[in-house]
């Protein structure tokens, strides 16, 4: 391409320069999106929370499975598309076309909540939110390799502190609302109006991350290359996918299991959702120095630390015990979120970041679609959410035994 139309070609994504920290290891740019994804969370938090005891008043079982996993075959279709999509066409335009389906999934929820239109509703936020969680990984992502891989972790974990903060007084806000006499249609209808104020949000701060030169590199490569993104990212894929199954096969049940056999009530649950959040909000910035420290280690703390809790979930029980637990479980979720998606991206070229990350949530998600069903069919057979959390503990210690001997062949590329 000749220079001029090189340089015209640019526009507001400028030439590649490395990307400068300004505060807290985010540049200007990674704090709008930061902002813009908590924006998103409210439309998440407010109401996710207690989905599955909405869901329980007019729904078995093993429908909200087939809810769950259909929402997750949503998110595996998004995930693929977003990823390839986002490395195309940039970043910000593929943020805000994953909003729209949020958006709409909400409000038709809002008044059309009974099965089984459900399942396709729960569909279209889950699309939308799955595209949005990728594009949150991939703008961090492209500046990590323009600052040659230095602190991944740290850029990974704190693009996300908003969101927690945000995630923490989701559920204090739900359950206010819950207990002032507004409904759960009311608080899909609120994180609707939330999806619709982050997409002119996306569309009036955030900048694009994506230069057009790795763009026309895209373009010019294979749309879909799984040998491109390299050995790493596939033993990386083989390791985690394991850990993956046993933990999304418990997740979605969790306000069922401390409400149905913990004793706690919906209002205290959704205290205790806080309580991880805010957690998770106040600690970040000193978790992902230490993560960044060793990115392999940090791992395999992470994922024995999220199996003994799952432990714990099942044999635990009372108000002040699942406060104790949630902040407990703050500290490994956290490094898991950013030591993975380090990890994966590390040696990925940079004009494929996009499409590894949609690819990696593709495949993890295809795993939780069969393991959704699979904890409802326990809960079926066994009548028990202890067992459904005790079991998934259980595998995931296990699947740590398998990724030791793969984290010792693969590179960290952090710095």
């Amino acid at each position: 391409m000749p220079d001029g139309r090189k340089a015209e070609s640019l526009g507001d994504s400028q030439v590649q320069k490395p990307a400068s920290s300004s505060f807290m290891g985010l540049s200007r740019n990674l704090w709008k999106l930061a902002a813009v994804m908590g924006v998103v969370q409210f439309s998440v938090s407010l109401w996710k929370w207690e989905f599955s005891i909405f869901l329980r008043t007019m729904v078995d079982p093993w429908q909200m499975g087939l809810i769950f996993s259909f929402g997750t075959l949503a998110s595996l279709v998004a995930a693929f598309v977003s990823g390839t999509v986002a490395d195309l066409i940039g970043r910000k335009r593929s943020m805000a076309f994953g909003l729209i389906p949020v958006a709409v999934g909400l409000m038709a929820m809002s008044y059309l909540s009974f099965w089984p239109f459900i399942i396709l509703q729960f569909g279209l936020v889950w699309y939308g939110l799955s595209t949005i969680r990728v594009i949150s990984q991939a703008m961090p992502a492209d500046e990590i390799a323009k600052d040659k891989g230095r602190n991944p972790a740290r850029k990974f974990m704190m693009v996300l502190m908003p969101l927690w903060f945000v995630d923490g007084l989701g559920p204090l806000v739900g359950a206010l609302l819950l207990s002032s006499g507004f409904t759960s249609s009311d608080l899909h209808r609120f994180a609707a109006v939330g999806a619709i104020v982050a997409f002119f949000v996306v569309l009036l701060a955030v900048e694009e991350s994506l230069d057009a030169d790795i763009m026309e590199k895209a373009r010019d490569g294979a749309i879909v290359s799984f040998r491109q993104l390299g050995g790493d990212f596939w033993k990386l894929v083989v390791g985690m996918v394991g850990f993956s199954f046993f933990f999304t096969s418990a997740i979605s049940y969790l306000g069922n299991l401390c409400v149905e056999e913990w004793g706690v009530s919906t209002v205290t649950y959704g205290y205790t959702w806080s309580a991880f959040s805010f957690t998770s909000f106040v600690l970040i910035y000193v978790v992902s120095g230490l993560a960044d420290r060793n990115l392999k280690a940090a791992l395999l703390f992470s994922m024995v630390g999220n199996a003994l809790v799952y432990i714990a979930f099942g044999f635990g029980s009372g108000a002040l015990g699942l406060y104790v637990l949630n902040i407990i479980w703050a500290v490994p979720f956290i490094v898991w979120i950013g030591a993975e998606k380090s990890l994966i991206t590390a040696n990925v070229p940079e004009e494929s970041k996009g499409r590894a990350l949609g690819t990696y949530q593709f495949l993890m998600g295809s795993t939780a679609m069969i393991s959704a069903l699979f904890g409802a069919l326990i809960w079926e057979i066994t009548g028990s959410l202890r067992m459904v959390w005790t079991i998934a503990g259980v595998g995931m210690l296990c699947t740590v035994l398998v990724l030791i001997p793969i984290l010792r062949s693969v590179e960290s590329g952090n710095r």
